[in-house]
């Protein structure tokens, strides 16, 4: 059966350093993927390659089969994967509501004639948009905020909005770049939930996290990076237990 993500040897060099080196990994529909590592692993530019942001030097991407490597971001979003980001990228001047809007934008047939004449279609499809980004809004927890300015939101909230925004593009793999930084206990909680409730829509998730109790929690395997490379990969417990993955965040031999 064909993965809904596959990278084969898949690299990243800028100048002589080596961010990512051959990382092979199979992502199948319905599943949650972790991708861990020190700080400085390669994981953030593991992401950026997946998303278009980057272009790998070496490998492939295949999505549902079709090689994405080297393609525009939007192009990527269009063949359905989408992602959030470490440090939150919203429109800040913008409603919650608006930001939806904006994300359901790549998905619409809206031609400019339309939009000037606002034909009975335009309005009809304007109309199912809203409503479709107000569930959006409602399945994050964000529908009494659906005016409000998206800066004036509490972080927690933004973090939200970024994910509700992601899901708005209707992707089949959503990639969440450490979702629960920065938040509070019962933030954390709340967001492993959420993703829960993502991945039972039929979605499957791609993620990187430094905290190791959603790593654990969440994951039906994980790949783990150490210098761009690597050093294990396989079901939560099998890692935890890894030699090599105990040396790479301690930095020190492990006692036999």
């Amino acid at each position: 059966m064909t993965p809904l993500l596959e990278t084969r040897g898949l690299s990243k060099t800028f100048g002589g350093l080596k961010a990512v080196q051959n990382v092979d990994l199979r992502v199948e529909a319905n599943r949650i993927v972790s991708v861990i590592g020190p700080n400085g692993a390669g994981k953030t530019t593991f992401f950026n390659c997946l998303s278009g942001i980057y272009r790998p030097d070496g490998g492939s991407i295949l999505l549902d089969g079709h090689n994405i490597a080297g393609r525009a971001p939007h192009e990527i979003c269009r063949r359905g994967l989408s992602r959030t980001f470490q440090n939150i990228r919203l429109f800040p001047e913008m409603s919650v509501l608006e930001n939806i809007l904006v994300a359901q934008f790549q998905r619409s047939s809206k031609s400019p004639l339309s939009l000037l004449l606002r034909s009975r279609y335009f309005c009809g499809q304007e109309k199912s948009h809203r409503e479709e980004a107000f569930s959006f809004l409602d399945f994050v927890g964000l529908a009494q905020h659906a005016n409000a300015m998206s800066g004036s939101l509490a972080y927690g909230l933004q973090r939200r909005l970024e994910i509700a925004r992601a899901l708005a593009t209707k992707p089949r793999l959503l990639l969440l770049d450490e979702p629960a930084a920065g938040m509070n206990p019962q933030e954390t909680v709340e967001m492993v939930h959420l993703i829960s409730r993502i991945r039972e829509l039929g979605l499957a998730v791609l993620l990187i996290e430094h905290h190791m109790k959603v790593v654990m929690t969440i994951s039906d395997e994980i790949l783990v990076l150490d210098h761009g490379v690597p050093i294990a990969h396989g079901a939560p417990e099998k890692v935890r237990n890894d030699p090599q993955v105990i040396k790479a965040y301690l930095g020190e031999e492990v006692a036999p």
